[in-house]
């Protein structure tokens, strides 16, 4: 009799489990990050990204590109995917113009504790090189200096940029015997290894590619006459969004996602794959 009790409930609890098991199997998927439509939504959705990859993983050391376009700071009608958000006319000056307000709101907006007291994060900047549009943004926390942030904007692949970031690391974001703080790199200049010089891609590849992972990014360009972008949320793959060319107010298609950022042919494959579809 006592076996078969211990049996019937052995019974039950595997019966449970399964119920379980099929229960969460049913829960829907987390939504996908959709393509950003103005400043605003750029702003939200990097701050977010930001604040979950330092807050949840710890990584202090980031790259960030957020876009840039005329359409998102006028009442324009156009489209978030604008012509002008894909070739730039201006040079490193005029995107400052505009990069410059766009990651002092975003420094405010990321999320590094409750704890606030009811007052606003200050932020201050200061320029470093004005022919390359480049600047350094300091966010001072109201809940202590271990919530700072700093910020260095349109670094290019000068020597320069090279020791002020060795030099930011070690008097604030990496300094010994302290607690690691978050210090972002936005819109570099570069993309890879190969954008710098023969001298200073060792160099580039160890301090820099290596260690400051990109945890939000909007790349647009044109491929085949059509307007594409690539959009990373920190910890979702890249999803490659498609314009609508005679519509610019329809919301772009997502049409792949990559689990690194895709190379151009993987990008033309699968623009081809969705234009035949």
């Amino acid at each position: 009799m006592v076996k078969s009790q211990h049996i019937t409930r052995l019974l039950l609890c595997i019966s449970n489990l399964l119920h379980v098991k099929s229960f969460s199997s049913a829960l829907p998927p987390a939504p996908q990050p959709t393509l950003p439509r103005n400043a605003e939504d750029v702003v939200r959705q990097a701050a977010k990204s930001i604040s979950k990859a330092y807050l949840q993983d710890g990584k202090n050391l980031q790259s960030i590109r957020l876009p840039l376009s005329e359409s998102m700071y006028s009442n324009s009608e156009e489209g978030f995917v604008a012509d002008r958000a894909i070739g730039w006319q201006g040079g490193p000056q005029e995107t400052y113009r505009y990069l410059s307000p766009m990651v002092s709101s975003l420094l405010k907006q990321i999320k590094m504790t409750d704890n606030t007291g009811g007052l606003a994060v200050k932020v201050s900047e200061q320029l470093l090189l004005d022919f390359d549009g480049s600047a350094l943004q300091t966010s001072e926390h109201p809940a202590g200096a271990l919530y700072d942030i700093q910020a260095i904007l349109q670094p290019n692949t000068d020597w320069y940029y090279i020791k002020t970031i060795e030099s930011i690391e070690k008097q604030f974001s990496n300094t010994e015997g302290k607690a690691k703080r978050l210090f972002l790199i936005i819109n570099p200049a570069w993309r890879d290894k190969s954008s710098w010089g023969f001298f200073g891609a060792k160099k580039a590849q160890e301090l820099i590619l290596d260690r400051y992972e990109t945890t939000y990014a909007v790349d647009q360009f044109i491929v085949r006459g059509r307007k594409v972008s690539l959009l990373k949320c920190y910890s979702d793959d890249w999803i490659l969004f498609v314009g609508d060319d005679q519509d610019p107010a329809v919301p772009a298609e997502r049409v792949a996602m990559f689990s690194v950022r895709p190379d151009y042919k993987d990008i033309d494959a699968a623009l081809i794959e969705h234009l035949r579809s």
